[in-house]
């Protein structure tokens, strides 16, 4: 449902914007993290490259395009590609960091993400690192039974057994 959705405000888009509209970039790489949630990858990667193309090269907020490169990161580090990942989450979160307070819970998905790429290459100090950074956060900023939290801390007992 949500593919079908995001596809009808693309063909909405289509209708009534002009050809490098900021709103496709977001539009296209909503498109594709809902490929990577469904695991087509290469659909995924190219909905997210569309969004770039448009997103680095016209005047748009950077937060969106911070959007795509996580989303980007989080595609290659599902499809195992820790390095390209590792450079889009670095992406991401130089910009996050640049314009979003040092405990937005924005940054804590970041955290989040970089610590799950750094437990599946055993890098488990600097895991152990960006989780406690993601779980400062959340505990600040969000309700003790939010699910953002919660698997913040299944991922942190996930990095201490290891450790």
């Amino acid at each position: 449902k949500a593919l079908d959705n995001f596809e009808k405000c693309l063909a909405i888009d289509e209708k009534m914007l002009p050809e490098k509209h900021p709103d496709f970039g977001i539009t296209y790489s909503n498109i594709g993290d809902v490929h990577r949630l469904m695991g087509n990858y290469e659909k995924a990667l190219a909905f997210h490259q569309k969004a770039l193309n448009i997103q680095e090269n016209i005047q748009c907020n950077p937060l969106e395009c911070a959007l795509t490169y996580m989303n980007l990161g989080e595609t290659y580090r599902e499809m195992k590609d820790y390095s390209k990942a590792l450079t889009y989450f670095e992406k991401g979160l130089e910009i996050r960091e640049n314009k979003l307070p040092k405990n937005h819970p924005d940054l804590a998905v970041v955290y989040h993400n970089m610590a799950k790429l750094y437990l599946a290459t055993q890098k488990y100090s600097m895991a152990m690192k960006n989780i406690q950074q993601a779980v400062e956060i959340a505990q600040e900023k969000l309700p003790s039974t939010h699910p953002h939290l919660l698997e913040y801390k299944e991922t942190f007992e996930k990095i201490r057994k290891k450790m």
